[in-house]
């Protein structure tokens, strides 16, 4: 919670706009803290988390992208932390280190110091630990620093790393208080003397200008290419809007529904109905199994906060969808609309409940298409969208297999219409 709210001072001493700042994180402890922020998060693979940064950063160099890791994810993807800060690539990674992998029962990582007590060393390790700021030094990333959880300038460190130009890295020492801090009686003076034992450095201690990976790598794209490179495909407004205002969608199914990929084809075609869209996904890292849900946002004008606290309308086509969002169900007003499949009534909400009729889905109530089918007629009935936008977003996907289902679905349930 120190660090996490370190980083939220740090961002907010640097003023970032919440909508041009994504965090990336993976598994452990630390994978949790992302749905703490108001900004864009990703979250994947252990040890993954810095590959996803770069990629993020290589395609959106506007965005600010930070890494989560833990120790056990750093040494997991030790090789990609090594070459983004070789090629120093303008990510900032924030490792907080417990010397453990403090979520799967205490195993011993990179950074365990020598002789430290773990599941897995039990007698003591016999390993020396990752000096992680040496790491950055040698591979000539620009800028590392490294503190105590407690240090009262921890907060302007992370504020220095993220808006130091290349690659960036904090590493925060901090208490497992569940494993690695009883097994070896850790506490402040016993970091203390670890840190002086190590002969590690403390407060900055890199701090080079090397010239950032990112904004190179784009232009010589742009000479290769003879042109600035394309910030994305613009989608001519061919049909009107069915909303002047803000308007929310949360459509709650299970994983396996195709409840993003329906939701990337709606935002497709709010934009080709001229209004602005974002889309913030939910859904378990194990496949096919618990919720996956997809809140949207669409306005006339650009889009700056992130996230639906209050959704005007919402779409349950699974149970898995329906019980993850029960507390945001109870707290719906009476304006809000509920769209719900009959198995899933009743619900305890104060909104209003409209049931969606499973003959009028045609095609879309096959399994795989069942979300779609939903959100096609909820579309149709609130007039949110012309149905047609959904047909020519259909269209456009670039998988023709995937486009012919789709098209099919939709053009099925205007017939039942």
């Amino acid at each position: 919670g120190t660090v996490l709210e370190a980083l939220a001072g740090a961002l907010a001493q640097l003023e970032l706009p919440t909508n041009r700042v994504a965090l990336v994180s993976d598994i452990g402890c630390i994978g949790i803290s992302d749905r703490h922020f108001e900004t864009h998060t990703f979250h994947g693979l252990h040890g993954r988390s810095v590959t996803y940064a770069c990629g993020l950063k290589l395609a959106r160099p506007e965005l600010t992208v930070v890494v989560l890791v833990g120790d056990g994810g750093l040494g997991i993807g030790g090789h990609h932390f090594l070459h983004a800060a070789r090629r120093n690539v303008d990510i900032t990674v924030l490792v907080c280190n417990n010397f453990n992998f403090g979520m799967t029962g205490g195993q011993h990582s990179v950074t365990t110091p020598h002789q430290g007590v773990t599941a897995t060393t039990s007698a003591g390790n016999f390993e020396h630990p990752l000096d992680v700021a040496g790491l950055v030094d040698v591979a000539q990333g620009n800028f590392a620093a490294r503190a105590m959880f407690y240090d009262k300038d921890l907060t302007e460190l992370i504020a220095t790393g993220i808006s130091r130009p290349g690659f960036a890295a904090v590493e925060v020492w901090e208490l497992c208080t569940a494993y690695f801090a009883k097994r070896n009686r850790l506490n402040r003076k016993v970091l203390e003397e670890h840190l002086a034992a190590m002969e590690f450095g403390r407060g900055v201690v890199v701090d080079r200008n090397r010239p950032g990976y990112v904004e190179q790598y784009r232009r010589g794209l742009e000479v290769l290419e003879g042109e600035p490179l394309n910030r994305g495909v613009q989608l001519p407004a061919e049909f009107e809007p069915g909303v002047s205002d803000r308007c929310s969608l949360l459509i709650a199914g299970r994983a396996g529904q195709k409840v993003r990929s329906t939701a990337i084809l709606l935002g497709r075609a709010a934009a080709l109905s001229g209004l602005h869209a974002t889309q913030r996904d939910d859904y378990p890292v194990t496949v096919m199994t618990g919720h996956s849900t997809a809140e949207m946002v669409f306005q006339a004008e650009p889009i700056d906060e992130m996230g639906v606290n209050v959704p005007d309308y919402v779409v349950l086509t699974a149970a898995e969808g329906r019980d993850n969002i029960a507390d945001k169900l109870r707290r719906l007003p009476p304006t809000s609309v509920v769209y719900s499949l009959p198995e899933l009534l009743p619900l305890d909400t104060e909104a209003r409940v409209e049931v969606i009729p499973m003959d009028e889905l045609g095609r879309g109530s096959r399994k795989t298409q069942l979300v779609l089918g939903c959100v096609a007629w909820v579309v149709r009935e609130t007039g949110l969208l012309d149905s047609e936008s959904l047909v020519r977003s259909a269209a456009v996907e670039s998988r023709a297999a995937i486009a012919q289902d789709n098209l099919a679905t939709l053009q099925g349930l205007q017939e039942k219409a």
